[in-house]
């Protein structure tokens, strides 16, 4: 069906994750293999396979291994398996709403998708042998995968139709505005916490039995010895040989690419309706100019008493040599229809009428063999260890899938070595830094846990490489007095922090039982800033502050203020005193800002139709769940 992308490209696959739009690549990963060993679940009798969960839970778990640098909790392992479910379960079921609904993906659109990813593209073209190797790498076939997308581009056309129909009430748009903008009168004293550090002692108890209940946040981390078998692009530019005969096939191939393009010489009187002509007189004018240049008239006199061209009038309309692509359509389609001598026009385009004369006309050449040989055999070497890389990079991934649990028998084959990395991380580490490809590879559970040779990755567009784990350290904790210097200044600064909130509590509590707000400061030892109105975006006061100002009830007046606390970004204390509230006033916005912030609240408004109208299909459909699916 895309057979015509899939004759045209060339090029090898990187490692990455596809497309924006694609629901499934995006949430649930790539489904590694189909089977029918049951099902995962039933959505009004469509079946979602096991394997597809499974396969897309694998790749979820890595990638939160990754993150949080060890094992991650049950509580969090189930979350996560049952968001992976329901999400599929959202997936099948817009997908057969889109389909009944009458969304279609055509084989066009489908194939412009396709060929806009950039992670497809060699060289800013889509590469057909990138597009395979990557689905290859991920054991799907192109079929599958298309068939994935063209059902996720239909649930993207029922979302914009939903979200798109969305509209706001213009009483609405006020009662927003008079909310985003409000402004609350605030007062704040700030408390530091550094000021009751030296007053914090911290017991060899307290830091023992921090340690024991924290022992996880002190982690020595997980590691691997790698071993893995690398393909580099140079390696097979070096094997490339290039002979007479080939660059000159090679050239007869690509030889348009060397030639130059078409050049045409024109002159041309630009009437415009200016000095008292409206465009009818314009018109008429320009018609009479034309008729006195195509009777013999000289034309670049004409120009120099006529045209109101300030770069060409005074040189006789003279344009010079120009190429396709220089002048505005209606005027170049002009141009390049016409003979040498002839006079065209009046030619109308936004800038006024025109009247064209054609000069000469310089067909384009193509560049002899023995002028372009050095950029050509680049460009030849260039292609050909492309496609030896390609080449090589499925017979090494061939290879490894073959030898299983070894590489050795991998690199004898194909005359490389086996390299080493020990201590090979969860951030990475070693000549193959910290590419998330191989990161992900290496600690996966097929690689990890079962000891197998990984699938082939591949690290930027010119390396590829099978790799597999010849030890596994787990993550352990550090002893305790590695890391007593680290608690023992952690538990100071928790203690002074405790000490700066019980200080701001009592503060407000004594305001709260009436006292003033000058009489509490000066006896808790605040400095209050000043009472002055605050917009939600303030920036001068502490972002902690306008935001507790801001949740705080909207009844708060000067006869019966608002006390509180917030703990600022760096870690002090604020008491603080809200006593005044007044809405923004929708009269003051421009209509520019206005309707700018209309289309953003029905872009808010359309995706909470959206959601209500997935929460809604979910409710009206038949959903059977696999509960025992990830067992």
């Amino acid at each position: 069906m895309l057979q015509s992308i899939r004759d045209k490209a060339s090029g090898w696959v990187a490692s990455i994750a596809l497309g924006a739009i694609a629901v499934v690549f995006v949430f649930w990963g790539v489904d590694f293999q189909s089977s029918a060993q049951g099902f995962a679940a039933k959505v009004d009798g469509t079946k979602i396979s096991a394997d597809t969960v499974r396969s897309a839970w694998q790749r979820r778990q890595s990638q939160l291994q990754q993150m949080m640098r060890g094992e991650v909790p049950p509580d969090m392992v189930k979350a996560q398996q049952q968001a992976i479910l329901d999400e599929q379960i959202r997936t099948t079921l817009l997908t057969q709403r889109a389909d009944e609904l009458g969304y279609r993906v055509g084989d066009e659109e489908l194939a412009n998708r396709i060929r806009e990813f950039s992670e497809l593209q060699v060289d800013g073209k889509f590469s057909r042998d990138r597009y395979a190797m990557l689905l290859r790498q991920q054991g799907r076939t192109e079929p599958q995968f298309e068939a994935d997308l063209r059902s996720n581009m239909a649930i993207v056309q029922l979302q914009s139709g939903v979200v798109q129909s969305a509209f706001v009430a213009p009483y609405e748009l006020e009662r927003r505005f008079a909310l985003e903008k409000q402004e609350r009168e605030i007062d704040y004293a700030l408390i530091a916490t550094n000021d009751f550090s030296a007053s914090i002692n911290v017991t060899d108890e307290q830091i023992q039995s921090w340690y024991d209940s924290h022992k996880d946040d002190y982690l020595l981390p997980e590691t691997v010895d790698l071993q893995y078998v690398e393909l580099t692009r140079a390696k097979s530019e070096g094997s490339v040989t290039v002979t007479e005969a080939e660059l000159k096939d090679y050239y007869e191939q690509v030889k348009e690419k060397f030639e130059s393009p078409e050049r045409r010489h024109a002159r041309h009187v630009l009437i415009t309706a200016s000095e008292g002509l409206d465009d009818a007189a314009a018109s008429k004018k320009a018609g009479e100019i034309a008729a006195q240049a195509k009777s013999g008239a000289d034309f670049a006199e004409l120009a120099k008493q006529n045209s109101k061209d300030p770069g060409s009038a005074q040189q006789g309309g003279d344009l010079g040599w120009a190429q396709r692509g220089m002048f505005v359509g209606p005027f170049e389609d002009a141009l390049f229809s016409m003979q040498p001598g002839d006079i065209t026009g009046p030619v109308k385009t936004q800038f006024g009428y025109h009247i064209i004369k054609l000069e000469g006309v310089e067909k384009g050449q193509i560049r002899p063999f023995e002028d372009v040989r050095p950029e050509l055999e680049a460009e030849y070497r260039k292609d050909r260890s492309q496609s030896i890389f390609y080449d090589e990079s499925q017979k090494l991934a061939d290879l490894g899938f073959s030898a299983l649990t070894e590489l050795d028998s991998v690199a004898k084959q194909l005359g490389l070595e086996v390299k080493t990395i020990p201590g090979f991380g969860r951030e990475g580490g070693g000549d193959l830094g910290s590419d998330p490809g191989v990161i992900e590879a290496a600690f996966s559970e097929e690689v990890l846990e079962q000891g197998r040779n990984s699938p082939l990755v591949a690290i930027g567009e010119d390396r590829a490489i099978v790799l597999r784990v010849a030890n596994h350290k787990p993550a352990e904790p550090r002893p305790l007095a590695e890391v007593r210097a680290q608690i023992d200044a952690q538990l100071r600064v928790q203690g002074a922090r405790d000490a700066a909130n019980a200080r701001a509590a009592d503060a407000v509590a004594k305001l709260q039982q009436g006292a003033s707000w000058t009489a509490v400061a000066s006896e808790s030892s605040l400095k209050p800033v000043g009472r002055r109105f605050v917009t939600r975006q303030d920036t001068i006061a502490p972002a902690a502050v306008v935001r507790a100002a801001f949740a705080a009830a909207s009844t708060a007046s000067a006869e019966k203020p608002f006390f509180g606390t917030a703990t600022t970004d760096d870690g002090n204390v604020a008491v603080f005193s809200l006593s005044g509230v007044r809405p923004g006033n929708p009269a003051s916005e421009s209509a520019n800002d206005r309707s700018a912030r209309q289309r953003r609240a029905e872009q808010q408004s359309g995706g909470a139709e959206f959601a209500a109208y997935v929460a809604e299909a979910e409710r009206r459909a038949k959903i059977v769940r696999n509960d025992k699916v990830f067992e």
